[in-house]
Protein backbone atom coordinates (compact mmCIF):
# COMPACT_ATOMS: atom_id res chain seq x y z
CA UNK A 1 0.00 0.00 0.00
CA UNK A 2 1.24 3.41 -0.45
CA UNK A 3 0.45 5.40 2.88
CA UNK A 4 0.60 8.81 3.69
CA UNK A 5 1.21 9.89 7.50
CA UNK A 6 0.06 12.90 8.54
CA UNK A 7 1.54 15.23 11.70
CA UNK A 8 1.38 18.93 12.57
CA UNK A 9 5.03 19.23 13.49
CA UNK A 10 8.41 17.32 12.98
CA UNK A 11 9.56 17.71 16.27
CA UNK A 12 10.93 15.19 19.22
CA UNK A 13 7.63 14.58 20.65
CA UNK A 14 5.35 11.29 21.61
CA UNK A 15 3.24 11.18 18.39
CA UNK A 16 5.94 11.56 17.31
CA UNK A 17 7.88 8.96 18.07
CA UNK A 18 4.66 7.17 17.53
CA UNK A 19 4.75 8.00 13.94
CA UNK A 20 8.32 7.40 13.16
CA UNK A 21 7.85 3.95 14.62
CA UNK A 22 4.38 3.07 12.68
CA UNK A 23 6.37 4.76 9.80
CA UNK A 24 9.31 2.17 10.13
CA UNK A 25 7.70 -1.26 10.51
CA UNK A 26 5.35 -0.31 7.23
CA UNK A 27 8.39 0.50 5.30
CA UNK A 28 10.20 -2.81 6.26
CA UNK A 29 7.07 -4.63 5.61
CA UNK A 30 7.15 -3.38 1.96
CA UNK A 31 4.65 -0.83 2.02
CA UNK A 32 5.37 2.62 0.80
CA UNK A 33 5.52 5.39 3.17
CA UNK A 34 5.47 8.99 2.89
CA UNK A 35 5.36 11.55 6.27
CA UNK A 36 4.17 14.53 5.67
CA UNK A 37 4.55 17.84 8.72
CA UNK A 38 5.06 21.06 9.25
CA UNK A 39 8.64 22.29 11.12
CA UNK A 40 10.64 20.37 13.15
CA UNK A 41 13.64 18.22 12.02
CA UNK A 42 13.24 14.82 14.49
CA UNK A 43 11.06 12.84 11.53
CA UNK A 44 13.55 14.16 8.95
CA UNK A 45 16.75 12.96 11.21
CA UNK A 46 14.97 9.53 11.76
CA UNK A 47 13.03 8.61 8.58
CA UNK A 48 15.09 10.27 5.98
CA UNK A 49 18.10 7.51 6.44
CA UNK A 50 15.64 4.73 6.06
CA UNK A 51 14.81 5.39 2.86
CA UNK A 52 11.30 7.16 3.91
CA UNK A 53 10.54 10.35 2.14
CA UNK A 54 9.46 13.86 4.03
CA UNK A 55 7.24 15.94 2.87
CA UNK A 56 6.72 19.77 4.28
CA UNK A 57 3.85 21.61 4.46
CA UNK A 58 3.94 25.27 5.41
CA UNK A 59 0.40 26.22 6.52
CA UNK A 60 0.87 22.83 9.41
CA UNK A 61 1.42 23.75 12.22
CA UNK A 62 0.13 24.47 16.08
CA UNK A 63 -2.53 26.87 15.42
CA UNK A 64 -5.66 28.17 16.45
CA UNK A 65 -6.55 30.82 13.36
CA UNK A 66 -9.22 28.67 11.10
CA UNK A 67 -7.45 30.30 8.00
CA UNK A 68 -4.42 28.62 8.58
CA UNK A 69 -5.94 25.17 8.94
CA UNK A 70 -7.89 25.76 6.22
CA UNK A 71 -5.67 26.83 4.13
CA UNK A 72 -3.47 23.39 4.96
CA UNK A 73 -6.36 21.70 4.14
CA UNK A 74 -6.45 23.33 0.40
CA UNK A 75 -2.58 22.77 0.49
CA UNK A 76 -3.18 18.94 1.15
CA UNK A 77 -5.56 18.48 -1.74
CA UNK A 78 -2.99 19.82 -4.05
CA UNK A 79 -0.53 17.80 -3.24
CA UNK A 80 -2.68 14.82 -2.88
CA UNK A 81 -4.57 15.72 -6.35
CA UNK A 82 -0.86 15.46 -7.75
CA UNK A 83 0.37 12.36 -5.59
CA UNK A 84 -1.91 8.77 -5.65
CA UNK A 85 -2.10 7.20 -1.87
CA UNK A 86 -4.09 4.32 -0.75
CA UNK A 87 -4.51 5.83 2.71
CA UNK A 88 -4.11 9.09 4.39
CA UNK A 89 -3.62 8.83 8.06
CA UNK A 90 -3.62 11.64 10.62
CA UNK A 91 -2.20 11.86 13.99
CA UNK A 92 -3.03 15.56 15.35
CA UNK A 93 -5.61 18.29 16.06
CA UNK A 94 -4.34 20.79 13.50
CA UNK A 95 -3.68 17.96 10.88
CA UNK A 96 -7.38 17.08 10.49
CA UNK A 97 -8.18 19.99 9.28
CA UNK A 98 -7.16 18.61 5.88
CA UNK A 99 -9.37 15.54 6.01
CA UNK A 100 -11.54 18.53 4.30
CA UNK A 101 -9.32 18.87 1.50
CA UNK A 102 -8.86 14.92 1.32
CA UNK A 103 -13.13 14.72 0.73
CA UNK A 104 -12.84 17.34 -2.01
CA UNK A 105 -10.84 14.63 -4.26
CA UNK A 106 -12.62 13.21 -6.91
CA UNK A 107 -10.85 10.00 -6.12
CA UNK A 108 -9.86 9.80 -2.73
CA UNK A 109 -7.69 7.85 -0.40
CA UNK A 110 -9.42 6.38 2.73
CA UNK A 111 -9.19 8.85 5.35
CA UNK A 112 -7.29 7.23 9.00
CA UNK A 113 -7.32 9.26 11.93
CA UNK A 114 -6.06 8.26 15.10
CA UNK A 115 -7.07 10.27 18.66
CA UNK A 116 -3.45 10.58 20.60
CA UNK A 117 -5.69 12.20 23.15
CA UNK A 118 -8.76 14.32 23.36
CA UNK A 119 -7.12 17.61 24.22
CA UNK A 120 -9.34 20.34 24.50
CA UNK A 121 -12.43 18.07 24.90
CA UNK A 122 -11.28 15.92 27.47
CA UNK A 123 -12.51 16.04 30.88
CA UNK A 124 -9.44 17.68 32.57
CA UNK A 125 -8.57 20.09 29.70
CA UNK A 126 -8.96 23.78 31.86
CA UNK A 127 -11.50 25.51 30.19
CA UNK A 128 -14.98 27.14 29.75
CA UNK A 129 -17.64 25.18 28.84
CA UNK A 130 -18.39 27.24 26.31
CA UNK A 131 -15.34 26.86 24.22
CA UNK A 132 -15.31 23.14 25.34
CA UNK A 133 -18.76 23.13 23.60
CA UNK A 134 -17.51 24.52 20.39
CA UNK A 135 -14.75 22.59 20.02
CA UNK A 136 -16.49 19.68 20.68
CA UNK A 137 -18.77 20.69 17.76
CA UNK A 138 -15.83 21.33 15.52
CA UNK A 139 -14.35 17.57 16.28
CA UNK A 140 -17.50 16.50 15.83
CA UNK A 141 -17.46 17.54 12.24
CA UNK A 142 -14.24 16.78 11.47
CA UNK A 143 -14.35 13.34 12.61
CA UNK A 144 -17.79 12.68 10.42
CA UNK A 145 -15.59 12.87 7.37
CA UNK A 146 -12.96 10.11 8.85
CA UNK A 147 -13.41 6.40 6.84
CA UNK A 148 -11.60 4.74 9.89
CA UNK A 149 -10.88 6.70 13.98
CA UNK A 150 -8.72 4.95 15.94
CA UNK A 151 -8.60 5.59 19.87
CA UNK A 152 -5.21 4.87 21.73
CA UNK A 153 -7.11 4.26 24.61
CA UNK A 154 -10.26 2.54 25.69
CA UNK A 155 -11.14 5.19 28.46
CA UNK A 156 -10.77 8.38 25.71
CA UNK A 157 -13.02 6.49 23.13
CA UNK A 158 -15.61 5.41 26.01
CA UNK A 159 -15.53 9.50 26.79
CA UNK A 160 -15.92 10.51 23.11
CA UNK A 161 -18.95 8.18 22.44
CA UNK A 162 -20.37 9.49 25.88
CA UNK A 163 -20.13 13.43 24.80
CA UNK A 164 -21.53 12.46 21.12
CA UNK A 165 -18.12 12.64 19.22
CA UNK A 166 -18.66 9.98 17.28
CA UNK A 167 -20.46 6.90 17.39
CA UNK A 168 -17.81 3.96 16.64
CA UNK A 169 -14.29 4.02 16.19
CA UNK A 170 -11.34 1.18 17.10
CA UNK A 171 -9.33 1.18 19.91
CA UNK A 172 -4.77 0.20 19.01
CA UNK A 173 -2.80 0.82 22.37
CA UNK A 174 0.30 2.50 21.27
CA UNK A 175 3.63 0.66 20.69
CA UNK A 176 7.13 0.98 20.44
CA UNK A 177 9.79 -0.47 18.50
CA UNK A 178 10.88 -2.53 21.94
CA UNK A 179 13.84 -4.48 20.23
CA UNK A 180 15.24 -1.32 18.98
CA UNK A 181 15.54 0.34 22.68
CA UNK A 182 19.23 1.13 23.64
CA UNK A 183 18.85 2.09 27.40
CA UNK A 184 22.45 3.60 28.86
CA UNK A 185 23.45 1.96 32.24
CA UNK A 186 22.56 3.53 35.48
CA UNK A 187 25.44 4.90 35.78
CA UNK A 188 26.67 6.05 32.72
CA UNK A 189 23.55 7.94 32.20
CA UNK A 190 24.14 9.75 34.96
CA UNK A 191 27.26 10.52 34.92
CA UNK A 192 25.43 12.41 31.27
CA UNK A 193 23.13 14.13 33.00
CA UNK A 194 25.50 15.17 35.65
CA UNK A 195 27.65 16.83 33.07
CA UNK A 196 24.15 18.44 31.78
CA UNK A 197 23.38 19.58 34.98
CA UNK A 198 26.58 20.77 36.29
CA UNK A 199 25.85 19.04 39.38
CA UNK A 200 26.83 15.47 40.70
CA UNK A 201 23.59 13.68 40.78
CA UNK A 202 25.26 10.53 40.59
CA UNK A 203 24.06 9.65 44.44
CA UNK A 204 20.56 11.39 44.56
CA UNK A 205 17.34 9.86 44.67
CA UNK A 206 16.04 11.32 40.91
CA UNK A 207 12.73 11.96 40.13
CA UNK A 208 12.72 11.50 36.24
CA UNK A 209 10.36 12.34 33.57
CA UNK A 210 10.80 13.36 29.38
CA UNK A 211 7.82 15.38 28.44
CA UNK A 212 7.11 19.27 26.91
CA UNK A 213 6.91 21.83 29.19
CA UNK A 214 3.58 23.04 28.89
CA UNK A 215 0.50 22.60 30.60
CA UNK A 216 -0.70 19.14 29.77
CA UNK A 217 2.54 17.43 31.34
CA UNK A 218 1.76 19.23 34.65
CA UNK A 219 5.28 20.01 35.74
CA UNK A 220 4.45 22.39 38.38
CA UNK A 221 3.17 19.56 40.71
CA UNK A 222 6.22 18.11 40.65
CA UNK A 223 8.33 21.41 41.74
CA UNK A 224 5.20 21.88 44.74
CA UNK A 225 5.37 18.79 46.57
CA UNK A 226 9.01 18.60 46.41
CA UNK A 227 9.67 20.43 49.41
CA UNK A 228 7.33 17.93 51.47
CA UNK A 229 9.52 14.59 49.99
CA UNK A 230 12.48 16.44 50.87
CA UNK A 231 11.51 16.52 54.69
CA UNK A 232 11.78 12.79 54.17
CA UNK A 233 13.89 12.03 51.24
CA UNK A 234 16.81 14.84 51.47
CA UNK A 235 18.93 13.81 48.38
CA UNK A 236 15.39 13.95 46.39
CA UNK A 237 16.33 15.27 42.77
CA UNK A 238 13.51 16.58 40.27
CA UNK A 239 15.45 15.94 36.60
CA UNK A 240 12.89 16.40 33.51
CA UNK A 241 14.39 16.03 29.95
CA UNK A 242 12.41 17.94 27.45
CA UNK A 243 11.78 22.00 26.10
CA UNK A 244 8.38 23.68 26.20
CA UNK A 245 6.97 27.82 26.55
CA UNK A 246 6.07 26.91 30.33
CA UNK A 247 9.68 26.73 31.29
CA UNK A 248 10.12 30.18 32.62
CA UNK A 249 7.01 30.09 34.74
CA UNK A 250 8.97 26.70 36.31
CA UNK A 251 12.21 28.44 36.71
CA UNK A 252 10.02 31.28 38.69
CA UNK A 253 8.77 28.70 40.80
CA UNK A 254 12.00 27.30 41.57
CA UNK A 255 13.41 29.96 42.66
CA UNK A 256 10.92 31.41 45.01
CA UNK A 257 10.62 27.91 46.51
CA UNK A 258 14.45 27.87 46.60
CA UNK A 259 15.10 24.49 45.03
CA UNK A 260 17.60 25.32 42.23
CA UNK A 261 19.92 22.32 43.83
CA UNK A 262 17.15 20.14 43.51
CA UNK A 263 15.02 20.79 40.26
CA UNK A 264 16.91 20.60 36.73
CA UNK A 265 15.51 20.76 33.37
CA UNK A 266 17.51 19.90 30.61
CA UNK A 267 16.28 20.54 27.90
CA UNK A 268 15.20 18.60 24.55
CA UNK A 269 17.62 15.37 23.97
CA UNK A 270 17.43 13.28 21.26
CA UNK A 271 16.19 9.83 22.09
CA UNK A 272 15.69 11.05 25.45
CA UNK A 273 14.74 7.83 26.30
CA UNK A 274 18.08 6.37 26.87
CA UNK A 275 18.54 8.07 30.03
CA UNK A 276 16.27 6.65 31.79
CA UNK A 277 17.30 4.36 33.44
CA UNK A 278 19.15 6.87 35.90
CA UNK A 279 15.66 7.41 37.12
CA UNK A 280 14.77 6.22 40.22
CA UNK A 281 11.24 6.82 39.76
CA UNK A 282 10.20 7.94 36.70
CA UNK A 283 6.98 10.32 37.50
CA UNK A 284 4.35 11.72 34.73
CA UNK A 285 2.13 13.88 36.71
CA UNK A 286 -0.56 15.05 33.26
CA UNK A 287 -3.70 16.39 33.23
CA UNK A 288 -4.74 14.44 30.68
CA UNK A 289 -3.17 11.52 28.73
CA UNK A 290 -3.87 9.37 25.69
CA UNK A 291 -1.16 6.85 26.24
CA UNK A 292 1.93 8.05 26.09
CA UNK A 293 4.80 6.64 24.81
CA UNK A 294 7.53 7.50 27.89
CA UNK A 295 5.49 5.89 30.08
CA UNK A 296 6.18 2.93 27.58
CA UNK A 297 9.60 2.91 27.34
CA UNK A 298 9.96 3.79 31.26
CA UNK A 299 8.81 0.12 31.28
CA UNK A 300 10.88 -1.42 29.22
CA UNK A 301 13.95 -0.10 30.95
CA UNK A 302 11.61 -1.71 33.93
CA UNK A 303 12.41 1.44 35.96
CA UNK A 304 9.61 2.00 38.96
CA UNK A 305 6.52 4.37 37.64
CA UNK A 306 4.46 6.86 39.11
CA UNK A 307 1.81 8.43 36.91
CA UNK A 308 -1.71 10.55 37.30
CA UNK A 309 -4.38 8.33 36.63
CA UNK A 310 -6.06 10.13 34.02
CA UNK A 311 -6.90 8.76 30.54
CA UNK A 312 -5.07 5.47 29.08
CA UNK A 313 -2.56 5.21 31.94
CA UNK A 314 -4.62 3.02 34.53
CA UNK A 315 -4.90 0.34 31.19
CA UNK A 316 -1.50 1.07 30.16
CA UNK A 317 0.32 0.45 33.65
CA UNK A 318 -2.51 -2.19 34.65
CA UNK A 319 -1.39 -1.46 38.38
CA UNK A 320 -2.91 0.80 40.84
CA UNK A 321 0.70 1.29 42.74
CA UNK A 322 2.12 3.11 39.89
CA UNK A 323 -0.95 5.43 39.69
CA UNK A 324 -2.11 8.49 41.89
CA UNK A 325 -4.87 10.31 42.03
CA UNK A 326 -4.66 13.94 39.48
CA UNK A 327 -3.34 16.68 42.26
CA UNK A 328 -3.55 14.48 45.01
CA UNK A 329 -0.08 15.43 46.99
CA UNK A 330 -0.71 13.10 49.91
CA UNK A 331 -1.31 10.22 47.30
CA UNK A 332 1.59 11.05 45.75
CA UNK A 333 3.87 11.62 48.50
CA UNK A 334 3.05 8.35 50.06
CA UNK A 335 3.77 5.93 46.73
CA UNK A 336 7.19 8.06 46.26
CA UNK A 337 8.06 6.69 49.98
CA UNK A 338 6.89 3.75 49.36
CA UNK A 339 9.00 3.65 46.33
CA UNK A 340 12.24 4.80 47.88
CA UNK A 341 12.04 2.67 50.58
CA UNK A 342 11.46 -0.64 47.87
CA UNK A 343 15.03 0.58 45.70
CA UNK A 344 16.41 -2.70 44.86
CA UNK A 345 13.00 -3.89 43.40
CA UNK A 346 12.78 -5.99 40.04
CA UNK A 347 10.27 -6.26 37.34
CA UNK A 348 8.24 -9.33 38.01
CA UNK A 349 7.05 -11.69 35.22
CA UNK A 350 3.91 -10.07 35.24
CA UNK A 351 4.78 -6.66 34.71
CA UNK A 352 7.06 -7.88 31.87
CA UNK A 353 4.19 -9.89 30.12
CA UNK A 354 1.97 -7.27 30.32
CA UNK A 355 4.38 -4.68 28.89
CA UNK A 356 4.57 -7.23 25.42
CA UNK A 357 1.06 -5.94 24.29
CA UNK A 358 2.57 -2.61 23.81
CA UNK A 359 5.34 -3.58 21.40
CA UNK A 360 5.36 -1.99 17.54
CA UNK A 361 4.75 -5.05 15.49
CA UNK A 362 1.59 -5.87 17.37
CA UNK A 363 0.48 -2.47 16.73
CA UNK A 364 1.43 -2.24 13.51
CA UNK A 365 -0.79 -5.29 12.65
CA UNK A 366 -3.42 -3.96 13.72
CA UNK A 367 -3.46 -0.82 11.70
CA UNK A 368 -2.33 -2.74 8.40
CA UNK A 369 -6.33 -4.00 9.06
CA UNK A 370 -7.78 -0.59 9.42
CA UNK A 371 -5.95 0.41 6.17
CA UNK A 372 -7.35 -2.55 4.35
Amino acid sequence: MNILIVITKGEIGGAQVFVSTLAKILHKQGHKITVACGEGDYLRDTLAPEGISIVRFSSLRRTKNPLTNLFFGWELRTFLAQHSFDVVHFNSSNALFGVIGTRLLRHRPKIVFTLHGLSIVDPNFSASKIIKGLYRLLFKFLLSLVDESVFVSKENFEYAKKVGLLAKGTVIHNGIAANALRFLPRNEARISLSTLTKTDISNRFIIGSIGRLAYPKNYEFLIDTLPDILRDIPDATILVIGEGPEREKYERMIGLRKLSNNVFFVGELVDAYQYIKAFDLFALPSEYEGMSITLIEAMFAEVPILASRVGGTPELLGDPAQTYKLDDVEDFIIKVKTIHSQKDSTYSEAQKNHRAQFEGEAMVRQYEKIYE
